[in-house]
């Protein structure tokens, strides 16, 4: 997951490169609820986390690949379990960002 503020002039989003599970846990990795970035202040609350990739396609494009060396059979059975894994990966990152969205510091 990747976690933003969303620029107070401009409204774009800057990304932090930070990691933390909670906008709690972020606030004692910066030493602090309030920090500066390019001149503008912001609470921990500002800070929003988004899902970071698409495993459900990539793990079914990869394992669909590596099914080749078994034949059609390989390719749809590797696309299925290469998908299905992508896709818990998926939830897991969805519920990591709910969880730090829905967290207060």
């Amino acid at each position: 997951m990747k976690l933003f503020v969303t620029d107070k002039r401009t409204k774009q989003k800057i990304n932090l490169n930070l990691l933390a599970s909670t906008r709690g846990e972020l606030a004692r990795l910066i030493g602090s609820q309030w920090f500066t970035l390019n001149g503008q202040n912001y609470h921990v609350n500002n800070v929003f986390a988004i899902a970071d990739s698409n495993d459900t396609i990539t793990g079914a494009v990869v394992g669909g690949v590596i099914g080749l060396l078994a034949g059609p059979i390989g390719v749809i059975a590797g696309g299925l379990l290469g998908g299905a894994i992508g896709n818990g990966r998926d939830k897991t990152e969805n519920q990591n960002v709910g969880y730090f969205n829905s967290s207060k510091a």
